[in-house]
């Protein structure tokens, strides 16, 4: 169990609160009732509570979209400025707010706006729980929103992750080993049962911590030790760069200049949105591009 005082804190917030909005903020899981179409896709009202949402909603149906949350990733991007924003930061949805743009459906993340998703329903709106925890889980989602939306000619999503299908990992011979790191206090990195560990499989990558399991307050995450890295020797270090962080933390590690990887520069430089949180469709797509390129 990670103490408080170790979490390395970031921007304000403590790794952890970052680490659980993988699974709160991208968080699938549309039950039988959640799949049902509302009606035709015209005129239909949708607000998202998670970037990743509002982007797959983009996709699908945008004139649908009348709500999103205060997203870094979603200000960039300039089809979604007159959108009016219900909620911000890590404070709850506003309620009222969501309610005077009467939407027919609410997509919100298991776990982080149950609640909120409750009250709503409770009120006879529509909505839907998600859970991300793998590529797949991505896919059924876009396809089940699509559904649910009864959307016709929507973009597949290999049209828009292009660098995430572009992939041939077949010849096991020709994977090159890695082991990702989140955190230098304490050595946090994803195994296979995180969206990372899942997004580096599809490539020929190897991740030499996959299957390690430890006890974190993270699904997904495990804590390494300084001797485990050492005797490991990870061919290529990927080091996440999480909002307000410095890079330099990950020099801290005591046995960090004793790495192969580090004196043969293979350290590779990832956003913590695409390949830890998905965020977002343009960063997922980023993700994969330079996951393809080591």
């Amino acid at each position: 169990m990670l103490s408080k005082k170790n979490f390395l804190i970031l921007s304000g917030l403590p790794i952890f609160v970052l680490l659980i909005s993988i699974f709160n903020k991208g968080s699938i899981n549309l039950s039988e009732d959640n799949k049902s179409p509302i009606n035709s896709s015209t005129n239909k009202k949708v607000v998202a509570l998670t970037s990743l949402s509002a982007d797959l909603i983009t996709n699908i149906s945008k004139e649908t979209l009348v709500g999103i949350p205060g997203s870094s990733i979603l200000k960039k991007n300039e089809e979604l400025k007159d959108i009016p924003i219900v909620s911000s930061g890590r404070m709850p949805p506003n309620i009222e707010k969501i309610i005077s743009l009467k939407p027919d459906l609410v997509v919100g993340a298991k776990g982080f706006h149950d609640k909120t998703l409750s009250k709503l329903n409770d009120l006879g709106i529509d909505t839907v729980y998600t859970s991300i925890t793998n590529f797949e889980d991505l896919e059924q989602l876009h396809n089940n929103l699509a559904l649910k939306l009864n959307a016709t000619n929507v973009k597949p999503l290999d049209k828009i992750l292009d660098n995430c299908y572009l992939i041939n990992n077949d010849n096991d011979s020709n994977k090159k080993n890695i082991v990702a790191l989140v955190s230098s206090r304490p050595i946090l990195s994803p195994n296979q049962n995180s969206w990372a560990g899942n997004l580096i499989s599809k490539f020929k990558l190897e991740n030499l911590a996959a299957e390690i399991t430890s006890k974190t307050e993270f699904k997904g995450y495990v804590n390494l030790s300084p001797e485990w890295l050492l005797k490991s020797q990870p061919e290529n270090l990927l080091v996440i760069k999480t909002p307000g962080s410095d890079l330099s933390q990950y020099e801290s590690i005591s046995i960090w200049n004793d790495l192969k990887a580090v004196n043969d520069n293979k350290i590779y430089t990832f956003d913590y949105y695409g390949l830890i949180n998905p965020g977002g469709l343009k960063v997922i797509d980023e993700a994969c591009k330079k996951l393809s390129s080591i």
